[in-house]
């Protein structure tokens, strides 16, 4: 009776070991392509994809992961027990990338004020054009115009982008102005905004390619001339 009773209970130890074992996994949290931060049910990972985590079903049914990275969409996965690929100690999402990032380019200028003090082989009014050549260049549409008080506004540049988060519109405008007449320095920034409404709008902290383009002219060629 004994050695009946021992064998039960190691019967059972090992299916409740067995069991304990089916409901806390640690497995890799992966993301394509990695590099993505992850918040699992609203705490932030301390380190990026890839990285080792254990699920405890035994003390919650499951887990809300939100994976987020530069230029992508956040993505969402909802993990239990029953998520196929915790079999082969792994979850993982695919990120999408941005159109809005696709079609931009960082700028010291994006909704920064850039100072640029003027070549001394440069006048006042051959500075004046090379800002109007390089804005008519790549923003043809010029909303304000004014050489006395060094003033140049172009109009927006908006571009709309359909997404799997639906409808986004990406608007970019140059605003230059001069600061100081003797010596001759200009400063230019260009003013990015995102909205999904055409409504309100929101600073976003890339340009569009051709506006980064045209920043970099008019330094270029407002510095070594």
């Amino acid at each position: 009776m004994t050695a009946q009773i021992l064998r039960l209970t190691l019967l059972a130890s090992t299916l409740l070991y067995m069991a304990g074992c089916a409901t806390q996994n640690i497995v890799d949290i992966r993301s394509n392509p990695p590099g993505a931060n992850v918040s699992i049910d609203g705490q932030k990972a301390q380190q990026v994809t890839p990285l080792p985590y254990q699920f405890d079903f035994t003390k919650k049914s499951e887990y809300t992961l939100l994976f987020s990275k530069e230029g992508h969409f956040e993505q969402e996965l909802i993990v239990n027990s029953q998520t196929p690929s915790l079999d082969k100690g792994v979850v993982s999402v695919d990120l999408t990338l941005s159109p809005l990032w696709e079609a931009t380019r960082p700028s010291p200028a994006t909704n920064t004020w850039v100072q640029i003090p003027v070549g001394v082989n440069l006048d006042a009014k051959a500075a004046w054009q090379i800002m109007i050549d390089a804005a008519i260049k790549r923003s043809s549409n010029i909303k304000e115009l004014n050489y006395e008080s060094g003033y140049l506004q172009t109009k927006h540049t908006v571009r709309k982008f359909e997404t799997k988060n639906g409808e986004f519109l990406l608007r970019c405008q140059l605003i230059a102005t001069m600061v100081s007449a003797e010596p001759l320095i200009y400063r230019i920034k260009d003013v990015a905004e995102w909205s999904a409404n055409g409504v309100q709008w929101h600073p976003y902290n890339r340009i569009f390619t051709e506006h980064a383009e045209m920043i970099t002219e008019i330094e270029d060629r407002l510095r070594n001339n």
